[in-house]
């Protein structure tokens, strides 16, 4: 799995909406990497903070369902089934959004997480 720079996950976290402000410009302080792979984001426009999680290897590795589930989303160009995960970031409790890249078309997209959802 490739490693992405934070400027390339500022720019794909543009694709999602903030849950408070919903303005879509956010940015990364790199002081709060930590080695586990997890940054803070924050929003730009309300300041609202959340998690992005960057290393997926081990994400994957540890959650059963996973892998499963990126081999049904499929592409929102050609429609091809199954992607990679670049990173995931958790908005809120009730919202966490896989970013993807398709094998096929090398598209990249946010996508929905349904298996992180809490009520």
């Amino acid at each position: 799995m490739t490693q992405l720079s934070i400027k390339q996950v500022e720019e794909r976290l543009g694709e999602v909406k903030c849950p408070i402000c919903k303005a879509n410009r956010f940015g990364i302080d790199s002081r709060t990497a930590t080695e586990d792979g997890e940054w803070k984001a924050i929003c730009i426009g309300c300041h609202y903070m959340f998690p992005v999680y960057t290393d997926m290897e081990f994400y994957v590795q540890t959650q059963p369902d996973i892998p499963y589930h990126l081999k049904e989303i499929p592409c929102q160009a050609c429609r091809h089934r199954g992607v990679s995960l670049d990173f995931r970031a958790v908005l809120s409790v009730r919202e966490s959004v896989y970013f993807v890249t398709c094998p096929g078309c090398q598209l990249k997209f946010p996508e929905q997480s349904h298996l992180e959802s809490f009520e």
